[in-house]
Formats: structure tokens, sequence, C-alpha cells
């Protein structure tokens, strides 16, 4: 896994937002990993 302050996995980012609740997570959980990944992707592609 990668070490950055600022990709996270959604295990992260749930460690740091505990006040999402469980239904809120179920609806976020695969929206945000893929955004996530997305957005990493992108800014890895500008950057070589």
């Amino acid at each position: 896994m990668i070490e950055s302050k600022y990709y996270k996995t959604w295990e992260q980012y749930m460690a740091e937002h505990p006040e999402i609740s469980e239904r809120e997570e179920k609806a976020m959980s695969s929206r945000m990993q893929t955004y996530e990944e997305m957005m990493f992707g992108f800014v890895m592609f500008l950057l070589i």
C-alpha cells in the first residue's frame, strides 16, 4: 500500500470521520473509493 497524506483508503477515511452513520457508509463506500482512486491516478498522470 502506498503511504501518502493525500491518498486514503475507505477504511482510513472512516477512521477519520466517525460521524458517518452505517446507512451513509453503505451509500458512500463504493463511490468514494472509486473517486479517490481516479483522482489519485489523474494526479499521477499529470506528474509523469
